[in-house]
């Protein structure tokens, strides 16, 4: 991954991967759009990020070449763009970023929930002669934490040994993987994009959680901890049927999510702690750490107004249009609907936002691997 690249999004993950990658040598452009810039205020000023935490391999104080929140100034002649923000952000981030993408770069929605579908359908609309690739990973490599809400330190608590990415269409994921592998070792090749979407373990593992243990949350005041009280056995039992309805889906696709054993559904935190793992501890150690996240803190915490409308809402349509039930994805969505008052199939992202509404089977198949529209 040579050249400058950009790091998009200045939440916890963008910090860390800014922060990771200056360290290792890359010459990093820090954004943050300016909507959150009170958040961003710190590293802003400083122009450095401190990384520490367990699982770093580098840490110390980090300069990135640039921290911006110009759009045009981060993106500008670099070859990698890495958008790290909430799929709830991606929007806000697409619209500045669409019109500063140049010919030749390759975007990767980190953690995607279909972004990268979202993405394409954009420049296939309003640029549509630019020659962009787009990417998504299942998740982030990093499990991470800022030191607050301003803070331009940020925690490596734990590492996911195991990333899927594709790009759209697929028949690029080769090349960009070898350009990539090198930075981020965990990274490995999945059938598609909408393979790599099934597989976020957070739209798995958060709603269920979350959404079955509402009064617990709301009785705390915020003080729930759901990785150490909130999954217990029943709850597991929702989590692994949920995922096996993942399965189904990326059946339907020709294609696979990533696989877990029976066993690690049964921890306190579920398949998360596979997802996720300190390096050279014991699963024991991992659990802990993971057992010390705080949240949901409120039934507006992102592991409901996330993970329903961007990951469970086009699932549920994919599970429509293919002929798969996803009964308890759409209890998940329904029930969520009523705890946030919100209409999340309308609000959430669909079939039609993602640009691949009226597109079956085969069709679809073609889209995402070969890019024949």
């Amino acid at each position: 991954m040579s050249g400058p690249v950009a790091v998009l999004g200045g939440g916890h993950g963008g910090h860390c991967m800014a922060a990771d990658l200056t360290l290792r040598g890359h010459d990093v452009h820090f954004y943050e759009h300016p909507r959150f810039g009170e958040s961003f205020r710190t590293p802003l000023e400083r122009g450095s990020i401190r990384l520490g935490g367990p699982s770093a391999t580098v840490t110390g104080e980090a300069r990135p070449r640039k921290v911006t929140m110009d759009m045009a100034e981060a993106v500008r002649g670099t070859r990698f763009v890495h958008v790290v923000v909430p799929a709830f952000a991606h929007n806000l981030f697409f619209r500045e970023l669409l019109p500063q993408l140049e010919d030749g770069q390759t975007a990767i929605i980190w953690s995607g929930d279909f972004g990268s579908l979202q993405l394409t359908s954009m420049l296939r609309q309003e640029y549509p002669d630019r020659q962009i690739l787009v990417a998504e990973t299942n998740t982030i490599p990093y499990g991470t934490r800022r030191r607050g809400a301003a803070s331009a330190e940020v925690d490596l608590l734990l590492i996911a040994p195991r990333v899927t990415i594709a790009a759209l269409p697929a028949t690029g994921t080769r090349e960009l993987l070898s350009s990539l592998k090198a930075v981020w070792p965990c990274l490995e090749a999945t059938d598609h994009v909408l393979a790599a979407a099934l597989s976020n373990p957070n739209s798995i593992c958060h709603p269920p959680g979350s959404l079955l243990n509402v009064g617990r949350i709301q009785y705390s005041g915020g003080q729930f901890f759901m990785y150490r009280e909130g999954i217990s056995e029943a709850v597991a039992r929702v989590i692994k049927a949920l995922y096996q309805e993942t399965k189904a889906l990326a059946t339907a696709l020709s294609s696979r999510v990533l696989e877990y054993e029976d066993d690690d559904f049964s921890t306190t935190a579920s398949i998360m702690g596979t997802a996720f793992q300190a390096p050279a501890a014991t699963r024991a150690d991992t659990l802990e750490i993971i057992a010390g996240v705080l949240g949901p803190t409120s039934t507006s915490h992102r592991y409901i107004t996330e993970d329903l409308p961007y990951g469970l809402v086009p699932m549920s349509q994919l599970g429509d249009m293919l002929g798969v039930d996803t009964p308890v994805i759409d209890s998940m969505v329904h029930l969520g609907c009523a705890v946030c008052s919100t209409d999340f199939w309308t609000t959430g992202r669909t079939l039609k936002t993602l640009g691949i509404e009226g597109l079956e089977g085969k069709a679809l198949l073609r889209y995402v691997t070969e890019g024949i529209w």
